[in-house]
């Protein structure tokens, strides 16, 4: 039992440190869809993406 709870635990850790440095972005990054003009605006900094899938890193020049 005390090796699946360790199995477990070091199977979380590596999930969070994967999803760390999986993307860039910030609690702030709010990423909706525009469609009618058909990019990905940043409601925090008002950024705008023009790729058709979801943005991954933040276009925030300040952060």
């Amino acid at each position: 039992m005390p090796l699946l709870f360790l199995a477990l635990l070091l199977g979380v850790l590596a999930y969070l440190y994967w999803k760390r440095t999986a993307t860039t972005l910030t609690r702030n990054c709010r990423w909706r869809q525009d469609r009618a003009a058909g990019d990905w605006v940043c409601t925090y900094c008002g950024a705008r993406n023009p790729s058709q899938a979801s943005p991954t890193s933040c276009e925030n020049i300040d952060r």
